[in-house]
């Protein structure tokens, strides 16, 4: 299957975007289509085949909407939409002013200090100015009102066309068959440009709001670079960032943003990697370090190797993930699509018995308050608020979530994610780092820092993770280390070489006591003795023992607070390969109860199997590698990013910043998110359920409805744009 994202012009409602999912759904080869009307995108998985790109752009316009290519920034086909509404909206108050002077003798409260020129009263005025609106402002009402009639479905479009149409004909009809004695207020010529205008606004403010709501997203389009600079034959030249390949030299100087991701080839920097892993103070890389997209040189140059194209690099990689998230619908928004979708052609029937059952009521000379109560029912009901009461709340929410490093795969994993009651930890590289770490030196003779040093110098230029601890620990409490030569590392057993002019040696007790024989070797027990889930290293130097190091996989710092907070609303056990002793250790230190040991990957998957059958909504947390089968039996699965690319293909949840706490977050905005969309559901039905029987029942004039119905979607959106302030995404869970 391949994947396919376009850009959607024309929609106006959920209707449409229900249409267009239909529509496409249908369609051979097409395994899934999803359309969000928030970002106004179109999110494909086809059988390339059994149908073509081509063949998928055709059946959008022939539905009656444009599909353009996917572009860089749903910002550009946001500014577009903002500038065609723009335009639209100047044109028809232009045209409307003068009705809207006029309809000032319908508010007596008004009318009696604001003057009204006699002309604007002239019923061939208001027809001339009405035609305008009703057949230029309006083209674009007709033009999707048509192209849903031909689907056999209807739309926003339809309600708007139904309306100002009544209104205008009607209007018509009355100044033609009475000419020069029908009277001002016996036309709607005025509801016209209320409908149109109120309508257009609505649309404009809407339109900027959802723009809000991208910004998010727009700020991680906005670290993809679009020139870079590499190493030619003839020099440095600057070429546009896609045409970057594989294997090319990239040339970033100080202050410059890193555009692909690679192996340092050459230079030192200080680099600002905050958006990877949260962290704000820089770090330095040099060669042989990895450099990532996304990331800026604070200072000095690097020459970095690409080692991907691209549309290749983890930032792309994260953005695509953003959009997919966004584009593919929890269960809760279809549900409502599927409302939506019916919603039109009810409230036409609705509108249709308000005026049967008036004109009935009062008789013949009773029509034109039919045909306004018709009209109120028409205008007060609106699906867009139902339509955007989920999609403004992903887009929101999952940019957010992209921000502190927490990447959903997709919209039904934020919905499954927020209903977990059961949640399960891997134990190595979950809780616990899943790299050793320095936990203490033990010095016969000399100062800690001493023998900290010496063994730093000799253990420095080694890739072993002990090695590595121990220079990440010189560097951590800034020991000056001296430099080292004759250096030889002896696999399975350990380093030697000679710093200061002393010989030093260090390694794992069975290499490093190997053929001394003026060795203190009652000293060697008290200092290196070992508890489970530890490793012990001994340090020799010029032929005496001197003390021990002692390494162990530590529990993240965050995790007994990420435990407690998420114990308040869900169980919690560790499932881990591990030996029971060292198991039961971690899960003391970090709160947890439950414990399964030493099991094998496909005993993990049969907890979770367990768990699930018992009723609990099952979250799995582990390192995306041996974890692979628990993560996916999982209802949910959460993959620890850690730099590892197999995490990014397996858990439903990725969290890039390789932080514990990221799962507490990510839950937290996902019920912030599940209960910001309820809200908005919640307000539309109520909406709607109050609003159109007031306007049925007369108490509503068209002019009040048309002005409630845009305030509805406005306030849709307004709410979902609280979650971009929401306190509880840093708070509880």
């Amino acid at each position: 299957m391949d994947t396919l994202r376009l850009q959607v012009t024309g929609m106006t409602c959920a209707a449409c975007s229900a249409r267009i999912e239909k529509g496409l759904g249908r369609m051979g080869g097409v395994r899934s289509a999803t359309v969000n009307m928030a970002t106004a995108q179109a999110f494909l998985q086809y059988d390339p085949a059994v149908t073509s790109e081509a063949d998928i752009r055709r059946k959008i316009e022939q539905l009656g909407y444009g599909a353009a290519e996917h572009v860089d920034s749903p910002q550009k086909a946001h500014e577009a939409e903002v500038r065609l509404l723009r335009g639209k909206l100047l044109v028809a108050v232009a045209v409307s002013l003068p009705l809207f002077w006029a309809m000032f003798a319908h508010l007596p409260f008004i009318s009696s200090f604001v003057w009204i020129p006699e002309l604007l009263f002239q019923p061939y005025l208001q027809w001339g100015l009405a035609t305008v609106l009703q057949f230029y402002v309006g083209y674009s009402f007709y033009r999707g009102a048509y192209q849903a009639l031909k689907q056999r479905s209807s739309n926003m479009d339809t309600l708007v066309v139904l309306s100002t149409s009544v209104a205008y004909f009607y209007s018509h009809y009355k100044l033609m068959r009475y000419p020069g004695t029908v009277s001002h207020d016996q036309l709607y010529f005025d509801a016209i440009a209320m409908i149109l205008t109120v309508v257009l606004l609505g649309k404009l403010l809407e339109a900027k709001a959802k723009g809000r709501a991208l910004k998010d997203l727009n700020e991680l389009y906005g670290l993809q670079i679009r020139f870079v600079r590499v190493v030619r034959d003839q020099g440095e030249e600057w070429i546009p960032a896609s045409e970057l390949r594989r294997g090319e030299q990239v040339v970033v100087a100080a202050g410059e943003w890193i555009s692909t991701d690679g192996r340092i080839a050459s230079g030192a920097a200080e680099i600002d990697e905050s958006l990877l892993t949260g962290e704000s103070v820089p770090a330095l890389r040099q060669a042989g370090d990895y450099a990532y997209s996304g990331t800026r040189c604070l200072n000095g140059s690097l020459r970095i190797r690409a080692e991907c194209d691209a549309g290749e690099t983890r930032l792309s990689r994260m953005i695509a993930m953003v959009e997919e998230a966004q584009s593919l619908k929890p269960t809760i928004a279809r549900k409502v699509d599927r409302a939506a979708a019916v919603f039109v052609p009810v409230m036409a029937l609705c509108a249709t018995a308000t005026y049967a059952g008036w004109a009935w009521a009062g008789g013949a000379s009773s029509s034109d308050e039919a045909i306004r109560y018709a009209l109120a029912v028409l205008l007060i009901a609106c699906p867009c608020a139902l339509g955007l009461a989920a999609p403004v709340s992903i887009v929101i929410a999952t940019a957010q979530a992209a921000k502190r490093g927490i990447l959903f795969k997709h919209g039904s994993a934020m919905e499954t994610l927020a209903k977990a009651d059961r949640i399960l930890f891997d134990k190595t590289g979950t809780l616990t780092e899943g790299k050793p770490r320095l936990i203490s030196v033990r010095s016969v003779r000399h100062p800690n820092a001493y023998l900290l040093k010496m063994a730093a110098a000799v253990e420095r230029n080694s890739a072993h993770p002990l090695a590595q601890a121990i220079v990440r620990e010189a560097e951590r409490l800034r020991v000056l280390v001296p430099g080292a030569s004759d250096v030889r590392e002896v696999p399975g057993g350990g380093v030697e070489g000679r710093a200061e002019d002393r010989h030093v040696r260090i390694g794992h007790p069975a290499w490093t006591l190997e053929g001394e024989r003026k060795l203190e070797r009652p000293a060697a027990p008290k200092h290196g003795a070992a508890r489970p889930g530890e490793t012990v290293l001994y340090a020799m130097i010029d032929g005496r023992f001197e003390g021990a190091f002692t390494f162990a996989d530590a529990l993240r710092d965050e995790a007994p607070e990420v435990v407690r907070r998420l114990g308040a609303t869900a169980s919690l056990g560790m499932v881990t390969g591990d030996q029971p002793e060292p198991a039961n250790a971690i899960a003391r230190q970090a709160g947890i109860g439950d414990v399964r040991a030493a099991c094998s990957p496909d005993r993990k998957a049969a907890i979770v199997e367990e768990a699930r059958r018992g009723g609990k909504v099952v979250a799995f947390v582990g390192d995306g590698n041996n974890d692979a089968a628990a993560l996916t039996t999982a209802d949910i699965g959460v993959a620890m990013g850690g730099g590892a690319g197999a995490a990014m293909q397996t858990g439903d949840v990725v969290l890039t910043r390789d932080r514990l706490s990221g799962l507490a977050d990510a839950i937290s905005i996902s019920r912030a998110a599940l209960r910001n969309i309820r809200q908005n559901i919640g307000f539309a039905i109520a909406y709607n359920t109050a609003a159109v029987p007031l306007a049925a029942l007369g108490y509503l004039d068209p002019r009040i409805a048309c002005a409630g119905m845009a305030a509805s979607s406005l306030l849709v959106v307004a709410n979902a744009l609280r979650l971009q302030r929401s306190a509880s995404f840093g708070g509880r869970a």
